[in-house]
């Protein structure tokens, strides 16, 4: 299957199941929030999170679309997670805005408060 098929699947949802994985191989799913840029899936979350640790250790995951809840909605599929910074962090946090509004704002708001890091992680697939 050619890449901007297998992403093709993620363009109406609002939610990803990103499965991480552990140091024991145990999979942890999570739903998050994505957009998709240049043939690439894009996630950001707090820099502590257990998953964007999780992806540090294993750069292994799978995705696939989901609900709020992480019910998956399509085929899941296979990735590797490589965290991005710079200039790409800053473009990408900015196509979360234009994609979630207020609901991303109040998630920015609670990490300023709390002093919170985030990481933007590509996952090539």
């Amino acid at each position: 299957m050619r890449e901007d098929t297998k992403l093709e699947q993620f363009r109406n949802f609002d939610y990803i199941r990103l499965e991480t994985f552990k140091k024991n191989g145990q999979a942890v799913p999570t739903p998050v929030w994505f957009v998709v840029e240049d043939d690439m899936l894009y996630v950001r979350s707090y820099a502590n999170s257990g998953k964007v640790k999780r992806m540090r250790n294993n750069s292994y995951v799978k995705i696939a679309p989901s609900d709020a809840l992480g019910k998956p909605h399509g085929v899941t599929i296979e990735g590797t997670a490589v965290r991005v910074d710079g200039d790409k962090e800053i473009k990408i946090s900015q196509l979360l805005y234009r994609k979630y509004g207020l609901k991303k704002m109040s998630f920015d708001l609670w990490g300023a408060i709390k002093q919170l890091d985030w990481a933007v992680f590509a996952i090539k697939v």
